[in-house]
Parts: structure tokens; sequence; C-alpha cells
């Protein structure tokens, strides 16, 4: 799994022709074989055709262990989907999933990583505005043997935040393999708020990938690249879903977060049926949002309440329900981006609950940024442009370079920001070291989505759409924007700057 394949020109356009495809957006079909251009043939792909292999029968939800101590190693090691342990993984203390790491607000994080890899790696601590060099800016490497020790205050509002990889050109491969694992920041107030807690709250890290022969497999192709790298089954918590847990009938949390390198997800209940959502990337929303299904991008992260005190003795399932309009991905190789995956069953148990909770009524109010008074505005154009070499995803026609500072922002100050997607293919635009506030879609308030209305640091920007979003940075540092596709990232649709 650790074995990066990048096809080369020729490669690709004989691929093309191969598999008869119409144009970049993997809008076309087909069928052939290997033809001698290292594609690897649709007709002997597990889940070609938009079917994906089943998962073990009853496999049960794994929760990741607590990060204990305050060191993280990097090392190959082994994973394991359900049915038993395979080499091949790149593993942070040796877990898979990767470890959850809890903090208190206000505390310090204090963490070195141990870098055992035979290549350079790092650790973006995604959500968080990390100070001066400890950001994991794909700059700041930590090369093989080598340690780094991470430290900075962390005053993020209470939340689920996430940890990962951010190697330029090694991201997704690094990330896909087992380095990235779900950071949560507590400030001991949930009870109080009428929150569930201890088993009632349970963080689920969700992320497709490409199973063959009951093995990982990491081999994009030069259209995955231009597209998406789709895989064919779900993980949740690094197991091949649907997976199962038994709870309570009573309202319970989940956390859950797109670990997928280029899937969008849209989690929805079997049955249709409302559940609310409580809080985004950066914190709590002001009060819960009644919901049917949730888009959710790359990278980012939600937290939703289901009430399940009239379930009791029931299933209730958890989809990522189909959507369309988004891209396709290389079709054939993969269910194409949109499809629907079955991800969690809930065996509600038929004893009733001691304390079975409630839904809040509301939580602190969020201040919102008045945009209008914004001194700076800024505006980054997403597009593929043609050709087959590196550098096809851009942002205003440029491509990352780490010695290339692109703009300069000033502490403290409010800018606001369009994101305008000129690409058949969405692009869920991150942004390090600030969380913010999404303003409209396509100029029009009414048009956000309900996970843009709590503070962000990922937003999803659509085909043909423009996004607006207002924020403020107070740490300086040097950062960077970049998609969260992370092939489109590791190809370079990144930019680099400071905040002074």
């Amino acid at each position: 799994m650790s074995n990066l394949h990048i096809p080369q020109r020729r490669e690709f356009l004989s691929g093309m022709a191969a598999l008869g495809l119409a144009s970049l957006a993997g809008c076309g079909g087909g069928g052939g074989g290997d033809g001698g251009n290292g594609m690897p043939s649709m007709g002997n792909m597990p889940g070609s055709g938009g079917t994906p292999p089943a998962g073990p029968a009853g496999g049960t939800l794994r929760l990741p262990a607590t990060l204990a101590g305050n060191t993280l190693s990097a090392a190959a090691g082994a994973y394991d989907l359900g049915s038993g342990a395979q080499s091949g993984a790149m593993l942070y203390n040796g877990q898979w999933p990767a470890p959850l790491i809890r903090i208190s607000q206000g505390s310090a994080l204090d963490i070195t990583l141990q870098n055992q890899l035979s290549e350079s790696t790092n650790v973006h601590w995604h959500g968080l505005a990390a100070a001066a060099g400890m950001d994991g800016h794909p700059s700041e490497m930590v090369m093989p043997n080598a340690s780094r020790r991470y430290t900075f205050a962390v005053n993020e509002r209470p939340g689920t935040y996430w940890y990962h990889t951010h190697a330029h050109q090694a991201t997704a491969r690094q990330a896909y393999s087992g380095l990235a694992g779900i950071l949560i920041v507590d400030d001991g107030n949930d009870a109080a708020r009428g929150l569930p807690t201890g088993v009632r709250d349970i963080p689920l890290v969700l992320a497709d990938k490409r199973v063959y022969s009951g093995a990982l497999n990491y081999q994009p192709t030069m259209m995955d690249l231009v597209t998406a790298w789709l895989g064919n089954v779900m993980t949740v918590n690094g197991t091949l879903g649907p997976v199962s847990v038994a709870v309570e009938p009573a309202v319970i949390r989940l956390r859950l977060l797109n670990g997928s390198n280029a899937r969008i997800l849209n989690p929805a209940l079997e049955d249709g049926g409302s559940f609310w959502l409580i809080a985004t990337d950066g914190g709590l929303l002001a009060a819960p949002v009644p919901v049917t299904s949730l888009l959710l991008a790359p990278g980012e992260r939600a937290e939703v309440l289901l009430d399940l005190r009239a379930r009791a003795g029931q299933t209730v399932k958890l989809f990522s329900a189909a959507f369309s309009n988004m891209g396709a991905g290389m079709m054939g190789f993969a269910p194409p981006q949109g499809s629907a995956f079955e991800l969690l069953t809930l065996s509600v148990s038929s004893t009733p609950a001691t304390s079975p909770g409630s839904i809040p009524a509301a939580f602190a109010p969020i201040v919102r940024h008045d945009s209008a008074a914004a001194l700076v505005s800024r505006t980054f154009v997403l597009t593929t442009v043609g050709g087959m070499s590196a550098g096809m995803h851009r942002i205003n026609n440029l491509t990352y370079d780490s010695a290339r500072i692109d703009f300069v922002a000033r502490r403290g100050e409010l800018e606001r920001w369009q994101f305008t997607n000129r690409a058949v293919e969405p692009h869920p635009m991150h942004v390090h070291g600030a969380q913010f506030q999404v303003i409209s879609r396509d100029a029009i308030e009414a048009r956000r989505l309900p996970t843009d209305l709590g503070w962000k640091d990922t937003v999803l920007v659509r085909p043909s759409e423009s996004v607006e979003i207002a924020l403020r940075f107070n740490t300086p540092c040097n950062y960077v924007l970049h998609c969260h596709n992370l092939e489109h990232e590791d190809d370079g649709m990144m930019l680099n700057f400071n905040v002074v």
C-alpha cells in the first residue's frame, strides 16, 4: 500500500483512449483491459460498476484508544479492516484507528512526533491555530529517525478537531495509510449543557477505501488525480462498514469526521427521520438545527444528536445517502461521487435508560462577523487546467511553492474572502490558522448549508459555485490554504501566506 504509482502523460492518454472517456470530468464509461498502460482493468476490480463489496457480517464498531502520554510515533504497521491484521499501513503508536487526542480548552498541547518511517512526515493540527513553527506546515518536515516537539496553547472552542500528516506531495498516501486521527477539545461543561457524555458520546471517523482481494490499495491513476480518488468501500473507525454498535434508548451524540481523501458524504437515517446538528468544525452552534441529511466534505466535522428514547428494542441505520451534481470521479473504478453507503447500525437496548436526556433548546450565541466592515477582500479562483503534467489544480492560476509568499494577512484584521469554483469537480477549501464564518453561497445568504451556520475551517465549494467567508487571524505564523481533496492538494492546489 505504501507504493505510490503516478502515471505519466503517455499512460494517461492511452488510458483515456482505452476507457473511451469523453472528458476530464470523469463522465465517460467503458471497459477494456490493462492494455499495457499501467491502469488497472475494470474487469478485475471488486466494486466496479458501483457495487461495493460487503463488509464482514456483524462487524462491531471499534472506538479509538485515547492517547496515553505525549508521544506520537509514526511507523510502518498493520491495519485490520475487521477480518484480521495485514501489513502495509502507516500508523501512529501502532494503532488502527489512530489514537484519539483529548485536550482541555486553555491548556497546552505538548506532543512529540517520533518519525520511524523511511520517509519524511509531520503533523498538522487541523482546526487549531498553532503557534509559529507548530502548525505542521508542509515546509516543516520531520526527517526519518528524527523527532519534533509540538507545543502551543489550545484556545479553540470545545469541539471535534483532528490531526493528520501534511507531508507535501505525500499527504494523500500517508493519511490514507493511517496517519490521521480525531482530536477533541473539551471544557468539562457538556453535561451542564445537557449534552451526552461518556458512552453516549461516540466519535466516528468515516473514510472510503479501495479494497481489492481483501487488502487496501492506493495506486491512483492520472484520472483519479484529475477528478477524485474514490474508494469502493466505507470504513468506520477503520473497520469495513457497515458496523454495529449497542446503544441505550436515550439521546446520543455522534461526532462525525469525514476522513476520506476525496469522497463527500451525506449522513442520513435510513427511515428519512430528523436528527439534530449541534456543532460544526469549530464547535457548538447557537442552537440545535433539525436536519434529515448533512453534506460533509473531506476535512469537515459535524456533531449530531439522535433521539432514540422511543426506539427501545429497535435497530436504527445510518447511511451516507445518495446525492447528485458533485462531480463523478473515475467511473467504473469505484462507486461515483454521490453514491449511497451504509455506515452504522445502532442496536437500541430494550432496557429503559437511566436519565435518557433530551434535546437542548439552545447553547451560547455565536457572535457573527460584520463582513461589511472587513478591511481586506480577497478572491480565490479554483480551476483545473489542461495538460497531463503536475500542477493541473490551481488557485488563482498558481500552484504551491514553499518559497513564495502569496499574500500577507495582518493579525486581528477582519477579512472577506470569496472562493469561486470554475472546475467541474467540488473543492473543499481548508484555511489553516483561523476559524471562519460562511457569509453566503452565490451571494445569497439563504443558500448556506446547515454546516455553514457555525464556525468553520473547511468549506465545500461545489462546481460553478462561489462561497464567501469572513475571518480574522490572531496568531502570527506561516500558514497555507488548500483544497482538502488530498490528491488535489498534493498536486499543488495550495497557497502559502503569512500572518504578521
